[in-house]
Parts: structure tokens; sequence; C-alpha cells
């Protein structure tokens, strides 16, 4: 709603701190789920501040078994790159909800192959541009796109059986 400006950005944060309260209230059954072994780092682009999205990727595939490491909102690039290699990721949820950090996503899937092309990570995208433009995942690198966060567990385990 914040988007198509029917929202002001306060009643936007509300909203925002509301929905955090109620998730982090489910966190002890999303982490109470069997491990499967799957590794999965979430995060959103430097300068994104939108991040209940990746989030809640990042809690099904918690509840899916995955070992999830959620990085959250504005994460600079070399964290992300950092955090990927430490925790041996084979699936990396990258979140982007306005049209102009697409660059960013881009530039970060870019640094992902140049610096870590000796680790067979898979890269998942999604947010409000790749929902509105179909094929925009294909053209910023990923390997795969998810709408929303149930699709995300079945797109990963997707991207994780074609690495196979």
């Amino acid at each position: 709603m914040w988007q198509m400006n029917q929202v002001s950005v306060a009643q936007e944060h509300f909203c925002t701190i509301a929905t955090q309260m109620v998730m982090s209230q489910l966190y002890p059954h999303i982490f109470a789920a069997k491990k499967t072994g799957h590794r999965l780092v979430a995060t959103s682009v430097g300068g994104e501040l939108h991040e209940i999205g990746v989030r809640m990727v990042a809690d099904f595939l918690e509840m899916d078994g995955w070992d999830t490491y959620y990085l959250g909102a504005n994460t600079p690039t070399e964290s992300i790159l950092r955090a990927i290699e430490e925790r041996e990721a084979e699936v990396v949820a990258i979140s982007a909800t306005i049209s102009f950090h697409v660059s960013k996503v881009t530039e970060l899937i870019d640094n992902i192959h140049s610096s870590l092309s000796h680790l067979p990570v898979k890269l998942m995208v999604g947010g409000y541009p790749f929902n509105i433009s179909s094929g925009l995942w294909q053209q910023v690198g990923a390997d795969g796109y998810a709408r929303n966060a149930l699709e995300a567990v079945t797109v990963a385990h997707r991207l994780i059986e074609k690495s196979r």
C-alpha cells in the first residue's frame, strides 16, 4: 500500500513493526523443525530497507528444515559474500522491494559469481520488481525466482536438485 501511496511512511513503519513482532512470536515453532542439512543465506541488498519478505523466505525454509542465516536489510556486499562462504550456503535468497535497487541485485550477483566461483551456490531473487517484470530474474543473472515465501521453498529445492 505504501508503494501505491495509499498509506504514509509512518503507517508503513508501524505495520512493519507490528508484523515483525507477530513473526517473532512464532520462532519457537519455526526453529523446532527437524534439520535437513540444507543451508540458506537470506538478505536484502545494500540500500534496501524493506526486509519482511526475505525474512518470511528464511522462516519458511527454516520450517522446512533448512539451516538459515538471515542477514536482514541494507547488508553490504562484503558481508554477504563472507556469510555465503562461512556458512557454505547452497542457496542465497536476495530481495529487492524497490525497482531502483535492481541494479544492486545485479551487482551483488556479479560479485558472488566472480568472488565465490569455487562454491556451487545457487541464487534466488524475489521482491516487487521481479513480480511485475517477467524474466527480470534471468536478466540479473539469478538461478531462480520466487513470487512469495511458500514458492521460495519449492524453488530452493529445485535449485539444489539441479546442482547435484
